[in-house]
């Protein structure tokens, strides 16, 4: 397949998985299901994505760096605009399912069980890397732990989002930057 039909399948593949995920949960996620409702064959699906599993964990792979928030600069507004970011994909409601499948197969699926550690390591994640910074700063207690500050950080939105289903707001943005940095100075 040339470079350019292979993008073209991918693409289409990519945004089946993403809707078959919204409507139909991670249990729905088969190959017969992505090749109908992306108009993929489905010998191309099973050529180039032989493994559901591995195919949504590139799919996540792919949301969660699709753009990505620079967070080098002043570690204040690195927070707030982590914290906008992350309002931002949480009330996307294609990357909510996809992070719901994600949770769910990684209970039982190395696969997914390996991407979400990585999506999730608190030693590399950016969140880690604007408290270390504050920290540096001096924003930061420099006896806060940096996992329990990252816990603060995406615990309510994850809460609101997955558990009561509503969307965060500007203003809630806003509320958690601020109650963060009175909090862990």
């Amino acid at each position: 397949m040339s470079d350019a039909r292979y993008e073209r399948s991918r693409t289409a593949v990519h945004e089946a998985v993403c809707s078959v995920l919204v409507t139909d949960g991670l249990s729905g996620l088969t190959v017969d299901r992505v090749a109908e409702v992306s108009g993929v064959s489905r010998s191309t699906v099973y050529r180039n994505w032989p493994d559901m599993a591995a195919l949504a964990c590139e799919v996540f792979d792919d949301l969660m760096h699709r753009e990505p928030v620079d967070v080098s600069g002043d570690p204040t507004t690195a927070l707030h605009d982590y914290l906008t970011d992350y309002a931002r994909r949480l009330n996307d409601p294609v990357y909510t399912a996809v992070l719901v499948a994600l949770i769910e197969g990684s209970a039982r699926d190395e696969a997914f069980a390996d991407v979400h550690r990585r999506a999730f390591s608190q030693s590399s994640s950016r969140a880690g890397e604007i408290v270390r910074r504050g920290q540096e700063a001096g924003i930061v207690g420099t006896d806060r732990d940096v996992q329990a500050c990252v816990e603060d950080m995406v615990a309510p939105f994850l809460y609101r989002r997955l558990v009561t289903q509503q969307r965060i707001t500007s203003t809630q943005v806003r509320q958690l930057c601020d109650d963060l940095l009175a909090r862990w100075g």
